[in-house]
């Protein structure tokens, strides 16, 4: 009888492309997946494949689109500089308007309860409404009102919701974090919004570095070069950057799977 094994995706803005190459390689050498968590990109990413979509068709459409094109910014900012609708309609379109019932995996993700502070785990109703919440980034996406709350990005809290998976009786857990591990950075020059990225990211990684202790297996795909929290030009490079994590994982994951 093999363990049941869990993935967790973390959240990195367009650093979280990388969860593509990751799933892609996992598929490809057939190791099974009873259960994804996500939080933030990484909700976006396992949302859509948790309901069937065909990675390589998914690759080929994140390659061609301008992310800055589902932005919808308001003014004056009410809450955060962008409304967050326009997203939403598209993680709508690609889980097929589905609930969490309706996945092929089990998937949840998580999101932060603004007014309490504590972390949530998401799990009910249509996908794209909580993922919407997941990937609520303070100041730059409106905070989400569900269930009676208000929700902001997950991350705040659990960069990669490793525990998550723990709580749900997956005996192995497989984590994969793009985001900043604690590496010294030149910030001089930097302008605001760049500092601004930087200083979430070390405050991030502070939460991170002790959660990480719930996976077996934590995933590091090289994607710093990707510098904008939107950026998409970069996407076949950062896929690519998840392919060469998840393959020189591979071996320590398939001895796992059995022991």
């Amino acid at each position: 009888m093999r363990n049941k094994i869990g993935l967790a995706l973390g959240a990195g803005s367009t650093k979280g492309f990388a969860h593509i190459g990751v799933l892609q390689v996992l598929e490809e050498a057939g190791i099974p997946i009873d259960m994804i968590s996500g939080c933030s990109m990484g909700a976006i990413i396992g949302g859509i494949y948790s309901v069937g979509t065909d990675l390589n068709l998914l690759e080929r459409f994140i390659k061609s689109i301008k992310l800055y094109d589902y932005l919808d910014v308001q003014l004056p900012p009410s809450g955060g500089l962008l409304k967050g609708d326009r997203l939403e309609g598209l993680v709508r379109t690609l889980t097929h308007n589905k609930t969490f019932a309706q996945t092929k995996t089990p998937f949840c993700c998580v999101a932060v309860d603004a007014e309490t502070g504590k972390l949530d785990v998401l799990s009910e109703g249509p996908l794209h409404e909580s993922i919407r919440a997941s990937m609520s980034i303070p100041a730059f996406f409106e905070p989400v009102k569900l269930n009676g709350k208000t929700y902001i990005d997950g991350g705040v809290l659990e960069r990669v919701p490793c525990k998550t998976l723990r709580d749900h009786g997956m005996d192995v857990v497989i984590g994969v974090d793009v985001g900043y591990h604690g590496d010294a950075k030149d910030i001089s020059g930097m302008g605001a919004y760049a500092l601004m990225n930087h200083t979430i990211a070390i405050m991030q990684w502070e939460l991170t570095k002790y959660r990480r202790q719930e996976a077996d297996i934590m995933l590091t795909p090289e994607v710093l070069f990707v510098q904008g929290r939107f950026q998409t030009d970069l996407a076949g490079a950062t896929i690519e950057e998840g392919r060469c994590a998840a393959r020189e994982a591979l071996p320590a994951i398939q001895k796992l799977i059995c022991s």
